[in-house]
C-alpha cells in the first residue's frame, strides 16, 4: 500500500529506561502506511543510559518531552496535553505495531460514531519468539470491562473523550491505569473497536509493570477501580456475579486438567519419597 503524508493523529510513547527498545517501537510508527501528523515520546525521568538514545532520536515527526519520574499515567496525559490532533495513538516504549494498524484504525473509529477507542488482536513476544496464542480481547462497552480489561494500553481514540474524562487517572501508580481508562471512556454507551488482525506485538520482558501489578497490587487495584465505578458495578451487577462464577470455573477446570496430566501425576510419584524424607526431618 502506498504510504500517505500524514493523518490527524498524534502517537504517544511514554518512555522509562527502555532505550534498548525505543528505536523498535518508533520504527514501527514510521513504517506505518499512513503516518501520524507526530510522535511524542515522553521520558518519565529515565537514566543516562536512555536519555542518551533519545538524544540520538532525529526525524522531523519526533519530539521529546522530559519529566521527572511520575509514572506512566501522567507521561501519558502529558504528552497528550501537547498533541493538537483528532486522535491519539498510545504506544509503550518496548512493543510495536504492525504498518497497517493506523490506516486500519482511523477506518474502523470513523465507521460508527459510538466508537471512540480501537485496538487489535495481539501476540506476546519473548526473546524475539512468539509465546502462547494470539490474544483475542473482546471491545465493546464499558460494561465487558467490569470483571477484566478487554482492551490493551495500546490503541487509537479521540482526544476529546480523553479531555471530557479528565484523562488517565494518575493515582493508579501501580498499574491497571489503562483498564480504568478504558471503564472511563466507554462510559454513556461508547464502545471500542476491535480489529481481527494480530496487528500488535507485546514484549515480554523478565519484569514488567503488569506482572508487578498482578503479583503484588492486584486485589488493591481492583478495589480502586470498584470504588471508582462502583455505581457501574452496582447497576450490573448479575451480570458480574455470573462472570466471576464462570471465570472460576474455568480456572477449576484448567487445574484439574493439569493434575490429571500424566506428566503432572510423574512428576508427583518422583517427589513423594523426597516429600516422605522431609516429613521425616520435621
Amino acid at each position: 500500500m502506498r504510504q500517505q503524508s500524514t493523518a490527524d493523529t498524534t502517537v504517544i510513547i511514554p518512555c522509562y529506561n527502555d532505550g534498548r527498545y525505543i528505536s523498535q517501537a518508533i520504527n514501527s510508527i514510521l513504517n506505518q502506511t499512513v503516518l501520524p501528523e507526530k510522535i511524542i515520546v515522553v521520558d518519565d525521568g529515565s537514566a543516562q543510559e536512555t536519555k542518551y538514545v533519545l538524544q540520538q532520536l532525529d526525524h522531523p515527526l519526533i519530539e521529546i518531552i522530559y519529566q521527572e519520574n511520575q509514572g506512566v499515567a501522567s507521561a501519558r496525559n502529558n504528552g497528550i496535553k501537547k498533541a493538537t490532533t483528532t486522535y491519539i495513538l498510545t504506544l509503550d516504549a518496548d512493543d510495536a505495531f504492525e504498518p497497517t494498524f493506523i490506516e486500519k484504525a482511523l477506518i474502523a473509529i470513523n465507521s460508527k460514531p459510538d466508537i471512540v477507542a480501537v485496538c487489535c488482536y495481539y501476540q506476546k513476544y519473548r526473546n524475539g519468539q512468539p509465546v502462547d496464542d494470539v490474544i483475542k480481547p473482546l471491545g465493546g462497552s464499558c460494561i465487558n470491562f467490569l470483571v477484566k480489561n478487554n482492551g490493551h494500553a495500546s490503541a487509537l481514540f479521540k482526544k476529546v473523550r480523553w479531555s471530557e474524562i479528565n484523562g488517565y487517572d494518575t493515582n493508579f501508580k501501580n498499574g491497571y491505569e489503562d483498564w480504568e481508562f478504558w471503564i472511563s471512556m466507554l462510559r454513556n454507551e461508547f464502545k471500542m473497536y476491535v480489529i481481527p488482525e494480530v496487528l500488535w506485538r507485546y514484549r515480554i520482558k523478565s519484569i514488567s509493570r503488569d506482572q508487578i501489578a498482578m503479583a503484588k497490587y492486584d486485589l488493591e487495584l481492583k478495589e480502586q477501580i470498584f470504588d471508582k465505578h462502583e455505581d457501574l458495578y452496582l447497576k450490573h451487577f448479575k451480570k458480574v456475579y455470573l462472570e466471576l462464577i464462570w471465570r472460576q470455573k474455568a480456572t477449576l477446570q484448567t487445574v484439574s486438567n493439569i493434575k490429571n496430566n500424566r506428566s503432572y501425576k510423574l512428576g508427583n510419584a518422583l517427589l513423594a519419597p523426597l516429600r516422605f524424607l522431609k516429613s521425616l526431618l520435621k
